[in-house]
């Protein structure tokens, strides 16, 4: 595996999407966060795997139950860095700035 970093905002909307299923149902959290982990070991196991976006950044939607949730991040420095768990209906590109930041950060 790869060393990896999150970007606080990613961090912060992961957890607001859980908040968010909690208050539908438990076991939408529960599969939310199953579906989250297993795409996020892809990543780490083959970072070039998902396609190259705008930016140098990358994008790998949580499918199939969860294909409006997409994770976008970048390789820095040999690192993993996830610079977003976004709503691919909520204002789809608010974290491009974050690019930067976690260059400076990381």
């Amino acid at each position: 595996m790869i060393d990896w970093n999150i970007h606080p905002g990613a961090q912060q909307k992961y957890d607001e999407a859980l908040l968010h299923f909690s208050a539908i149902d438990e076991r939408l959290v529960i599969a939310f966060e199953t579906c989250y982990r297993e795409y996020f070991r892809s990543i780490l196991s083959n970072p070039h795997l998902y396609n190259l976006r705008q930016h140098s950044s990358r994008r790998v939607n949580l499918q199939p139950r969860f294909g409006e949730y997409y994770i976008a991040y970048m390789i820095w420095e040999e690192k993993v860095v996830i610079l977003a768990v976004a709503h691919a209906k909520r204002r789809p590109c608010y974290w491009r700035d974050r690019i930067s930041e976690a260059k400076e950060m990381f």
